[in-house]
């Protein structure tokens, strides 16, 4: 998986596509709210968040053999619910509907399949069992 990875370089204009795309199917001022925030990192910093990010979904895959619900995979999961927060506070209901989303919307499915087919479902599973645990 060592050339595969969720977090690419964009172009400014696509970066602003997958805004507008987000403010028109999410909440406009959270999304408005991230691309601020996003805009106020260094170019450094942005490339070490996207390293991050591409490591951790690097690292759930080496544990898809186990249990959804396992420590290892919970701790990844955890790791992911941190690093979102570079980004915007998610929320247990953003949570929820993120991990939904990786499986069932077209786009984040073939995104999170590229890295390895059964990852939408698996990542869905994780994040519902982690999001459960929070309550």
């Amino acid at each position: 998986m060592s050339k595969k990875q969720v977090f690419g370089d964009l172009s400014p204009e696509q970066e602003q596509a997958y805004a507008d795309e987000a403010a028109r199917r999410w909440d406009a001022e959270k999304v408005r709210e991230s691309n601020r925030l996003w805009k106020s990192y260094s170019a450094e910093k942005k490339q070490q968040i996207k390293d991050e990010g591409n490591a951790i979904y690097t690292e759930i895959v080496a544990v898809m053999d186990q249990d959804a619900g396992s420590a290892a995979v919970q701790a990844l999961i955890a790791r992911w619910h941190q690093h979102l927060r570079y980004f915007y506070e998610p929320t247990p209901e953003i949570l929820r509907g993120l991990g939904q989303g990786y499986n069932s919307d077209p786009a984040f499915h073939a995104t999170f399949a590229a890295l390895h087919p059964d990852l939408p479902a698996f990542l869905e599973a994780a994040i519902t069992q982690y999001v459960d645990a929070l309550a």
